[in-house]
């Protein structure tokens, strides 16, 4: 969750920022710009070690070949997918979209918030799921705009859902969450992806929601 702080902190930064520009204080403005860029940077240092890391330590899987034969597969790549599911995005609502931290974006006219988060998929024996962190933070930008999606790119480019944050929103309230000792907490996103389909899994045993019309549909 490394990754997830070094956003947090860099939203938290962003905030400041605009806040000392509406204050006027501009002499804030350069030094706050700097710690974006610097948190920025070592976020992103941290996101290649652990894809690199990923990467080696990975076992490989099992798979039968079209002759019926078990093969040993190479490891999976790490996911790193977010220009692509972005680059989809920005067609399918006609807008471009400006970066403000590596998961957040705004449209070019400042009318949408988007957020984007990536996942494997994950095969526990008895279901196939794609799994996402969601934060406060991230619920925050995105009612800051009239418009917010929340963008989930489930283990491809080619299977993107885009998430009005009108419509998640109530069901953010029932989703899993994890508290952390200093009481902060963030909610779990977990996508069933069996039989095809996408399905957000809510509190409670069963209790699912079809988000399958949400998908970016390929042409």
């Amino acid at each position: 969750m490394l990754i997830e702080e070094f956003e947090r902190a860099i939203h938290e930064i962003n905030k400041d920022g605009a806040r000392a520009f509406e204050e006027k204080r501009y002499d804030d403005i350069p030094v706050l710009t700097q710690k974006a860029k610097d948190a920025e940077s070592f976020q992103s240092r941290i996101v290649t070690l652990e894809e690199e890391w990923l990467s080696v330590t990975e076992p490989p899987k099992e798979q039968k070949d079209k002759k019926g034969k078990w093969t040993k597969q190479a490891p999976a790549t790490p996911v790193a997918f977010h220009t692509a599911c972005i680059t989809r995005a920005a067609a399918y609502l006609k807008t471009d979209f400006t970066k403000q931290t590596r998961s957040s974006f705004v449209s070019k006219d400042g009318q949408i918030a988007l957020v984007v988060s990536v996942s494997r998929e994950h095969d526990n024996g008895s279901q196939k799921f794609c799994w996402f962190s969601f934060h406060p933070y991230q619920a925050e930008f995105l009612a800051s705009k009239p418009k917010g999606y929340l963008l989930l790119g489930c283990a491809s480019p080619d299977r993107v859902l885009l998430i009005p944050f009108s419509d998640f929103m109530p069901w953010s309230n029932k989703l899993n969450k994890s508290v952390r000792e200093d009481e902060s907490y963030y909610s779990h996103i977990r996508i069933v992806t069996d039989d095809g389909g996408y399905r957000l899994k809510l509190e409670g045993r069963g209790n699912q929601v079809d988000v399958g019309k949400y998908q970016i549909k390929t042409k």
